[in-house]
């Protein structure tokens, strides 16, 4: 459940921002109307103004919304320090911007340099204006005296939520995109099968284990060449995808279904003798036999010639491959569609 909502605040993380920043400011706009800064009232006005017009107008995948919005922070931040004389701190929403500028916009926007430049240099700015107490509305020095320590904890507690929540989603996007590339590496992306890379990882892994008896079969798909003549490689396709739940679906958890290459596929079977790998692989022979493959208002039919050869000990698992793989062969050979052991 917590992934799911992460995963939405991810996809919407502009949105959520606008939405964050337009509440922000309608919320000073009152603050700052009860405590009688005017000026400051009117420009949080502004700047609510400013985010309903790009709120309503949003549309995804559009990386202007967020340089305008990084730069109407800026420029809102060094002219409330003009109005409060450098008194409310809002510095910190800059410092926060700078680096949050390069998590929202996305990797290929490569002016990411020049606006964190522009951040440091209006962060500057601001730490000057403090420094000289420079104020453009003196005469309302007492009251932001009264309330200056009150606003410069809000406007810390702001950034410091947004950095809370920018900085979790990154990690969070990091951590699905390391998920996904672990997934693919280790994956067929069209079957949803291990590839024959994670297989040899995992066989070569498993060297040193004592294992009694293990079958492994290699199918290979009848004429599969003349599927993708007739009917079009994206039926091909359906075939593959076809065949291979039809051998994922119908063993015992153990057994680790492979794709191994081209219309070819790979069944290690660990615990499993001669007689019952032959069993199973019989049943699945038969099954995709019976199976029709519909698509686009085609309906194909198709077999599979296996190979299988059973070992006693997973060094020698190249050797029980390469012995399947003739025994395929010969099957291909010898009519087909069928098991040989």
């Amino acid at each position: 459940m917590c992934e799911k909502f992460l995963d939405y605040l991810s996809k919407k993380k502009t949105w959520i921002f606008l939405i964050m920043c337009f509440m922000v400011h309608a919320g000073n706009s009152v603050l700052f109307f009860f405590v009688g800064l005017v000026p400051l009232s009117m420009l949080n006005i502004l700047s609510t103004v400013f985010y309903s017009i790009v709120i309503v107008s949003y549309k995804e995948e559009k990386d202007f919304y967020i340089i305008f919005t990084y730069f109407e922070i800026l420029t809102f931040s060094l002219t409330s320090e003009l109005f409060s004389g450098g008194s409310f701190f809002y510095i910190f929403y800059v410092v926060g911007m700078i680096s949050s500028v390069y998590y929202l916009l996305p990797p290929k926007r490569r002016m990411k340099q020049i606006f964190q430049g522009c951040g440091i240099i209006y962060a500057i700015a601001i730490y000057f204006i403090h420094i000289k107490q420079i104020c453009i509305f003196p005469e309302y020095l007492p009251v932001i005296d009264e309330c200056k320590q009150e606003i410069g904890l809000l406007n810390l507690c702001i950034t410091l939520f947004t950095m809370f929540y920018i900085s979790n989603l990154y990690f969070f996007e990091m951590n699905a995109a390391n998920e996904k590339l672990t997934y693919c590496s280790d994956h067929d992306l069209m079957t949803g099968l291990f590839n024959r890379r994670f297989f040899e990882h995992i066989m070569q892994r498993n060297k040193t284990e004592n294992e009694n008896k293990y079958t492994i079969a290699i199918f290979d798909i009848d004429d599969f060449k003349k599927v993708n003549d007739t009917y079009g490689h994206q039926a091909g396709d359906a075939v593959l995808k076809a065949v291979s739940s039809i051998i994922e679906e119908s063993y015992d958890n153990e057994f680790v279904t492979v794709r191994w290459g081209g219309e070819e596929f790979v069944l290690y079977m660990p615990q499993t003798d001669e007689i019952r790998a032959y069993e199973h692989l019989t049943y699945l022979r038969k099954r995709i036999e019976n199976n029709i493959v519909e698509f686009d208002n085609q309906k194909i039919k198709v077999t599979v010639t296996v190979g299988m050869c059973t070992g006693t000990n997973l060094t020698d698992y190249e050797l029980v491959i390469r012995n399947a793989d003739d025994r395929l062969y010969y099957g291909k050979r010898n009519g087909k569609n069928c098991v040989v052991k």
